[in-house]
């Protein structure tokens, strides 16, 4: 049977085929809109461009980073050895191969430097800043480490000094006790022939060398006290010790035993005139 409404159906058919396709043309026209251009493509180009430049740049930075830490190793090995160590001209070499360690991080240093301005990830610029600040803090205390072990090796050197001071001193001492014990003795009864005259000699001598030790012991020790006197970093202790020193130069210089001697102590005495503020000429008194 033939539907009374066939041109009505046929009518409707249309208007919901042709409705259907202008709905489906949308999203297709969109779609096509959307994937038909190099934007995605060029997107991920992009992406992968920074991805291979993160790892070249990490990449360099780790072997850079490892080249330092190498060299901060053999610091440490050679601070090891330096504690422990006794004798000079190997000291002199690890503290040389210390001093190349150091000179090999700071070129190391200035390259990274160089390396990290053409860098283009900012998060690697920022750890380059923050590993050249640390190394350069390094750098400054090292040289506070190195400056504290050259003194405390003169100050050791100073002390060894004292002690050969002080050795030579208790000799001296004993060499001044043997010669008044021998003065004291009884001088032996001359032969004939005029042997008094002679006897005398000897004793004279040894008069001259006992003053000559004397003024010796006294000269050493005024110059241990003008070494106390240089270790000194108080101005008032310093400037008292001087004064001391000075004193004791120049009560030796009242009656020197010998005219070397005496010469020794006026140049000794000419820097701690300047230091003290005294005239250069004091003509044997204070």
């Amino acid at each position: 049977m033939t539907p009374l409404n066939k041109p009505e159906r046929r009518t409707r058919l249309w208007q919901f085929s042709l409705l259907y396709l202008l709905a489906l043309l949308v999203p297709l026209g969109a779609s096509y809109y959307l994937f038909s251009n190099n934007s995605l493509a060029d997107e991920n180009a992009r992406l992968k461009r920074e991805l291979d430049r993160t790892h070249q740049e990490q990449t360099q930075l780790v072997a850079q980073f490892d080249t330092l830490t190498k060299h901060l190793q053999r610091i440490d090995a050679v601070d090891q050895r330096l504690r422990e160590e006794k004798n000079d001209l190997v000291l002199g070499r690890l503290a040389t191969n210390n001093q190349d360690y150091l000179n090999n991080i700071a070129v190391s240093l200035s390259q990274l430097r160089l390396d990290s301005a053409q860098m283009q990830i900012p998060a690697h610029r920022l750890l380059v800043r923050d590993e050249i600040r640390d190394f350069d803090l390094f750098r400054s205390n090292r040289s506070t480490i190195d400056a504290l072990r050259q003194e405390l090796a003169k100050r050791g050197a100073d002390a060894q000094g004292n002690a050969h001071v002080a050795e030579e001193l208790a000799q001296a001492k004993q060499q001044i006790i043997m010669l008044q014990a021998s003065m004291s003795r009884p001088a032996p009864v001359a032969s004939a022939g005029g042997g008094g005259g002679g006897g005398a000699r000897p004793d004279s001598g040894a008069k001259l060398q006992i003053a000559l030790l004397q003024d010796q012991v006294a000269f050493a020790n005024a110059d241990c006290i003008r070494q106390r006197a240089l270790e000194r970093k108080s101005r008032k202790e310093r400037k008292q010790l001087l004064e001391q020193s000075r004193t004791a130069f120049i009560k030796i210089l009242q009656d020197p035993a010998t005219d070397d001697l005496k010469q020794s102590i006026e140049k000794t005495l000419e820097p701690i005139n300047v230091e003290l503020g005294r005239p250069p000429r004091f003509f044997g008194l204070f």
